[in-house]
């Protein structure tokens, strides 16, 4: 660790081979997209909360955070902490609230640059009020080993080795930016959260900061808000796999297998991404087909001119529903149609199937978003 990580040691250490080249490429070609996707504010506000909320949740547990997925949003979904919040509860804060700055402040005209300073601020908001739940001064490099006792250089040299990782980053890549190449900034970004894990610079929350600063990276090289945490989540997801790699790339003094770990983890969660925003705005465009049809429908009787449009606009885009699950599709479908017979609902049905909206099959009613696909296959 000593030499990999000594001054002025600092050079590139690693390979990429054709295959993870090529993953880059995708990783490239579906940020752009998820940017080109249109999705309405109120979309895009749930799913950067639900980003944020997965983000805090994935690095606090890797750390040993208690807390389940559910219980991180309804947390988050409160703003204010509880006069008796669980520390568990304020680390899961922290760490959103800490990515949530980071990614304001990289989406501005003038972002912050990222080097010690910066990572101490990092490493100040993770630890922030934790007192001693934190095993750490926040925002101070530490003064002695590890408190894990890993292996890692002086704390004398911590500050040094900081400093000529980032001068060194700097030099190694062109400024992750608009135009830039993006590829560069993925390697950039891994291998920062790489080279501070083996650096070491504080006594606690090392992880946490590294992911952090590996998010801050990736969004100024354009990816998205809510993609912004992909890789802390696929860390998460594959923890055991991550120490392993970890251990590898400490081993073989190389990022090169790391990297390649990393890269393939980006581009199925980046797809992952794409198809949730996709679903999203087909959710919108469809709606409003719901409500350009009906609104071209002649009708008598207002009352049974809403009721339809309201089952019709309570179907799920996709899925299939036998009759008896359709008068449950939610709670005001089962009200409006709890007094009336299934004939009633079998008319509206057969209403529905006849202007389009509906398709029916053997296992039920489905909604026809065919007719929002032209180049699919018609029923």
């Amino acid at each position: 660790m000593e030499a990999h990580t000594s001054l002025p040691g600092y050079r590139r250490q690693w390979s990429i081979s054709p295959k993870t080249r090529y993953q880059l490429g995708e990783c490239d070609a579906l940020v752009e997209a998820i940017r080109s996707t249109p999705i309405l504010p109120d979309d895009q506000g749930r799913l950067l909360d639900a980003t944020l909320a997965r983000g805090a949740h994935a690095t606090t547990v890797i750390r040993g955070n208690l807390l389940l997925p559910d219980e991180v949003s309804e947390l988050l979904a409160a703003k204010r902490p509880s006069p008796d919040e669980h520390p568990h509860a304020a680390e899961v804060r922290n760490a959103a609230a800490t990515a949530y700055r980071l990614l304001n402040d990289a989406s501005t005209a003038d972002p912050t640059a990222v080097d010690a300073a910066l990572l101490r601020t990092v490493h100040r908001g993770i630890g922030d009020g934790l007192e001693e739940h934190f095993a750490a001064t926040p925002g101070q490099f530490r003064s002695g080993r590890p408190s894990s006792g890993q292996h890692a250089p002086r704390p004398d040299r911590v500050p040094q080795l900081v400093d000529g990782l980032f001068t060194w980053l700097d030099r190694e890549f062109q400024e992750p930016a608009a135009g830039s190449d993006f590829g560069q900034a993925v390697i950039r970004a891994v291998v920062t959260h790489l080279y501070l894990l083996w650096i070491v610079p504080f006594d606690d929350g090392n992880g946490r900061t590294a992911r952090l600063l590996e998010s801050r990276t990736l969004i100024a090289a354009g990816v998205p808000a809510i993609a912004s945490q992909i890789l802390t989540c696929f860390y998460h997801e594959t923890h055991a796999e991550y120490f392993r790699q970890l251990e590898l790339a400490a081993r073989d003094r190389s990022p090169t297998s790391f990297i390649a770990y990393a890269v393939a983890g980006l581009r199925d969660g980046l797809r992952a991404t794409l198809e949730e925003v996709q679903r999203t705005h087909f959710r919108n465009v469809w709606r409003g087909f719901v409500f350009d049809t009906f609104d071209d429908q002649p009708h008598r009787k207002r009352t049974v001119f809403l009721r339809r449009r309201e089952l019709m606009l309570a179907f799920p885009p996709e899925g299939t529903f036998k009759i008896d699950r359709v008068a449950l599709l939610d709670t005001r479908i089962a009200h409006r149609y709890g007094g009336l017979s299934e004939r009633t609902l079998r008319r509206d049905l057969a209403f529905l199937v006849r202007i389009g909206l509906l398709t029916e099959g053997e296992d039920g009613f489905s909604a026809n978003g065919a007719a929002l696909r032209p180049l699919a296959k018609q029923p």
